[in-house]
């Protein structure tokens, strides 16, 4: 069946759609021009190694958990076991409270796993907002137990993302994915373009010193459908309990990126107005000969 022409006005949306999620830090001013994590929308996440992308994602659930009485948190993980994340809430208690899916491949010739199914299964419940530590990771999980391609593997993940952005579960909501991609030694993102279009925005985590892990570390999106691109949020892991955020960087970084907005604007508009008075002009002499 052909998809029908429409017209924006005479779609309806449910108000709630738009209220968004808050996390109560000043991480809700990046992720969002009008504040916090929105509904229905998937954001990638991606970084150098070692710059604290799981982290970064686990307290920002743990954040709007506690901040959004009711809300439903789900973290996927397919990179880290049971005794890895164990490690992680001795320094951030309050992950212990999060509801996990450990996915994990079989490693044998007799292992039957189906973990396509228990993802299926688990997400029809209806989750507000679901993190998935990796994406790579899960795609090759699903590619290789259903005897897929890498593309194949990729298009029904997506497809099942697609359908609960949209509602399709028990609960009716629209559920947000959170998803950590793993980049090349370059630093660049790893997926299909398809993958890349499908999102609504790409965060960066990245070290100042590429070379220097001890660098500061900072969260910038490189593309933004709902907000800023470019404005740099610094933060530091080494307290213990909560991601710490340079909140006063950040405002500094945000207004040097509109003053040079607002310069760029001036010199546009003075290279416009010298374009039009060059060109009457040049007009005026051909006229005159």
């Amino acid at each position: 069946m052909a998809n029908e022409v429409i017209r924006m006005r005479d779609m309806h949306f449910n108000p709630e759609l738009f209220c968004n999620y808050m996390s109560g830090t000043v991480l809700d001013e990046l992720l969002c021009s009008y504040n916090g994590l929105p509904k229905g929308v998937n954001y990638m996440i991606i970084g150098d190694p070692g710059v604290g992308k799981t982290t970064i994602i686990l307290d920002l659930l743990s954040n709007i958990r506690s901040f959004n009485p009711g809300v439903r948190v789900l973290f996927i993980s397919a990179e880290m076991n049971e005794i890895d994340l164990a490690i992680y809430v001795q320094r951030f208690p309050k992950f212990q409270d999060l509801d996990i899916l450990f996915v994990e491949a079989g490693f044998d010739e007799e292992s039957h796993t189906h973990n396509l199914e228990t993802i299926k299964r688990i997400l029809e419940r209806g989750w507000d907002i679901v993190a998935i530590d990796s994406f790579y990771e899960l795609q090759g999980i699903i590619k290789d137990e259903e005897g897929l391609t890498l593309k194949k593997a990729e298009s029904i993940l997506l497809s099942l993302i697609k359908h609960q952005n949209k509602a399709s579960n028990d609960r009716g909501v629209n559920t947000t994915f959170l998803t950590i991609q793993q980049v090349t030694k370059a630093g660049h993102f790893i997926g299909s373009n398809r993958l890349k279009h499908s999102i609504t925005a790409m965060l960066e985590l990245r070290l100042e010193n590429p070379k220097n892990i001890y660098s500061d570390r900072y969260a910038v999106f490189s593309k933004h459908r709902r907000g800023d691109v470019g404005v740099r949020l610094y933060y530091d892991l080494s307290v213990t309990g909560d991601v710490y955020y340079n909140e006063e960087k950040f405002e500094q970084d945000r207004k040097l990126r509109k003053l040079q907005s607002t310069a760029s604007s001036s010199l546009r508009q003075f290279a416009d107005q010298f374009d039009r008075i060059f060109n009457h002009q040049q007009t005026r002499i051909i006229d005159n000969e």
